[in-house]
């Protein structure tokens, strides 16, 4: 039964799909679907160690049916090895696949697979002006143009580039130079900018060691989460000033996401030798600094060791992907949607270490 209904629902997805472009106009949800009954597409990363690939995984939110391997049933093929994230811009989902060195394109209504494009050790995506980055580990970024759906630019930009995001024309780049734990990092300490036109790097802010999540505001501030050495230096988020780039200290944290100007901060914190961990979740005003929240998930089911933090733009619903503990990266995730408006939370299983998700 709930594969005839995907089956339909993929059949209708088709039809409308065939008349899109292939200019990536803005996505319009379906009309008629309330709020908390979006159609959500959740990336698992596997478990690279153990030869197990990563899946995409497909929650119907109107019948409250989820479908593990959606892109396996869908394409009759593997994600991969370690997925890292997901992108959908357009009528398009962007796949950065580390393992693989592939960027998946899928088609965001069916599922389909539009192109497989080649790039080294892909990290992280973003979109900015027609144009999407791919943080590639080997030390560059590539751009793909979403016209042609292949890479038309690529630049250095530093040691093991991490994480990226957008403001203007502007695409931030955390240089980690994760690598080079021996060498504490010395060869990261920095945020790149590049240019969205032109795809080159036209500057960079020093901020703290080993810099990995990032993400903006409404007012184009941009916060990035320093990971530290993971032990006597620990985790920090930065704020880099919009207007003067000046970098000024936050508040302790390991992952970030931001809506309008609310900065939301997980700090996971684990005692390896007992395998314990402790997690805060507290908000912050973007302009001011302010704390708004001590806990802004007081009363409710909490995830219990978040891997990715990530907030829908237009619903302003939180998402939080989630192992069980700090010792089972190898064991099926967990997916919590967080209404902050009032509304029913929604809580998922899902594959291995999920580490991303967006609305179909």
């Amino acid at each position: 039964m709930k594969q005839t209904r995907l089956l339909l629902l993929m059949l209708v997805a088709l039809i409308a799909a065939a008349s899109c472009s292939d200019d990536d106009p803005p996505y319009i949800p379906t009309p008629g679907i309330a709020t908390g009954q979006e159609d959500l597409v959740i990336v698992n990363q596997g478990n690279a160690y153990g030869g197990v690939a990563g899946t995409l995984d497909l929650y119907q939110g109107v019948d409250s049916v989820y479908t593990p391997e959606a892109f396996m049933a869908v394409n009759g093929q593997s994600l991969g090895d370690s997925p890292q994230g997901i992108l959908a811009y357009g009528t398009h989902i962007f796949i950065p696949v580390y393992g693989s060195d592939l960027v998946w394109v899928i088609d965001r209504y069916s599922l389909r697979l539009r192109q497989a494009i080649r790039t080294n050790a892909p990290e992280a995506v973003c979109a900015a002006g027609g144009y999407v980055f791919v943080s590639n580990n080997d030390g560059y970024v590539s751009r793909i143009d979403t016209t042609t759906l292949a890479i038309d630019h690529q630049v250095a930009v530093g040691p093991n580039p991490d994480d990226l995001c957008a403001v203007g024309n502007r695409v931030y780049v955390s240089i980690s130079d994760g690598y080079n734990s021996a060498g504490a990092y010395a060869n990261g300490y920095r945020v790149a900018i590049l240019s969205a036109a032109t795809g080159e790097k036209t500057g960079e802010v020093r901020v703290g060691m080993n810099p990995g999540p990032i993400a903006a505001d409404a007012a184009g501030n941009v916060f990035v989460v320093c990971r530290g050495d993971y032990g006597a230096t620990p985790a920090t988020v930065k704020r880099i000033d919009a207007a003067t780039s000046a970098v000024t200290e936050v508040a302790p944290g390991s992952l970030i996401a931001t809506h309008g100007t609310t900065l939301y901060v997980a700090d996971v914190v684990t005692d390896w030798s007992s395998y314990t961990t402790t997690v805060t979740y507290k908000s912050y005003s973007t302009v001011t600094g302010q704390l708004l929240s001590d806990d802004f998930l007081a009363g409710r089911d909490k995830a219990p060791y978040p891997v990715a933090l990530q907030v829908e733009p237009t619903t302003g619903t939180l998402y939080v992907c989630s192992d069980r503990s700090a010792s089972d990266y190898d064991k099926a995730g967990l997916f919590y949607a967080y209404r902050l408006d009032g509304g029913r939370d929604l809580r998922l299983e899902t594959g291995i270490h999920p580490c991303g998700v967006v609305l179909r």
